[in-house]
């Protein structure tokens, strides 16, 4: 830790981990972002990436749970026709000739991933964008519960998890995200998505993020 104008800032994960001050935000762990049946495979996305890491999210989402910390679900919804889009966001929905009506809100697609189970406590977020933050009420749910950290997984890593990632930061969350825990249907967006974030921000294992929350436990 360093102290910058009075401040004490936190800067390496042992330091920024803190289980009482520290949320998971999992992020579109939806069928049509990961199933061989979704809209984004049925376009021709390839879902090798997201079906490997699959399960490394499972074991982080249950071992949080476990350790009864705060674990925030967030899932991007379409409206029935369109009424949540505008001609802008239909140009860069369509832009690669997927159909823009993925993640249809009350469909499948838009149910969460078997094995992705939040319990009773655990808030449930919809978003018509890809920043989580943007017109949703994560940043009031996380500050209500007095988090200051945010760990990141989910899909898709250039996408909703990179925008999420970046207004995670402007909001001024300590920013963590679980390196083998975030996916995409284009593997070399997601490998230049993560060089950038590990630039600017901590990218770990995600079994190195519980062995550090375990051991900052109390």
């Amino acid at each position: 830790m360093i102290t910058l104008h009075g401040k004490t800032v936190r800067q390496t994960l042992e330091d920024i981990l803190i289980p009482d001050s520290t949320a998971l935000v999992v992020i579109d762990i939806q069928n049509d972002f990961f199933d061989d049946d979704g809209v984004f495979a049925q376009a021709g996305r390839d879902m090798t990436l997201a079906q490997e890491n699959l399960p490394n999210m499972r074991k982080l989402i249950a071992e949080w749970q476990a350790m009864d910390l705060l674990t925030v679900f967030v899932r991007q919804v379409t409206l029935p026709g369109g009424r949540g889009d505008s001609p802008a966001w239909l140009r860069l929905k369509v832009r690669d000739g997927k159909s823009p009506n993925y993640t249809l809100k009350g469909s499948w697609g838009a149910e969460f991933c078997q094995g992705i189970e939040p319990r009773e406590q655990d808030p449930i977020i919809e978003k018509l964008r890809p920043d989580a933050f943007f017109g949703t009420s994560l940043d009031i749910i996380l500050k209500a519960n007095g988090i200051d950290t945010a760990v990141l997984i989910g899909a898709n890593t250039e996408g909703c998890v990179e925008s999420t990632v970046r207004s995670s930061a402007h909001h001024d969350y300590y920013t963590v995200v679980a390196e083998d825990a975030v996916a995409s249907s284009n593997a070399q967006f997601h490998d230049a998505s993560l060089t950038f974030m590990k630039n600017r921000f901590l990218v770990e294992p995600s079994a190195q993020i519980i062995d550090m929350l375990k051991a900052n436990y109390r």
